[in-house]
């Protein structure tokens, strides 16, 4: 489940990012950032409970979606929407990340309980 917690980490950034980029007073940004970030934290979180174990693969829609308002929004990019497709990109690799890619293998854990 790190790849959970690094999605939550991600979304802690993308929440504090228009503080550090000083885009605070542009509204528009500091809601969409911190509704991202919401999303993002929804969606990872939903990943630790069993039924909805597959949640946090709509961060990849989410990310997409990031990477095409950052590229596109304005030409050429400010910083701020940099971040965007920089947090973007970084969050289609992580997405990608099983839940369970720090345990052994299904079939060695079910061999070892033998």
């Amino acid at each position: 489940m790190w790849g959970r917690v690094v999605e939550i980490m991600t979304g802690v950034w993308l929440a504090g990012s228009p503080f550090i980029f000083g885009v605070q007073s542009d509204a528009t940004l500091l809601w969409a950032d911190l509704g991202l970030a919401f999303l993002i934290w929804t969606l990872s979180g939903l990943s630790y409970w069993h039924p909805t174990r597959h949640a946090h693969l709509l961060i990849l829609v989410v990310s997409v979606g990031m990477i095409v308002w950052g590229r596109f929004y304005v030409t050429p990019p400010p910083p701020a929407h940099e971040n965007h497709i920089t947090v973007g990109l970084f969050l289609l690799m992580i997405a990608l990340i099983p839940n369970e890619a720090s345990q052994p293998p299904r079939v060695w854990r079910e061999e070892k309980s033998k």
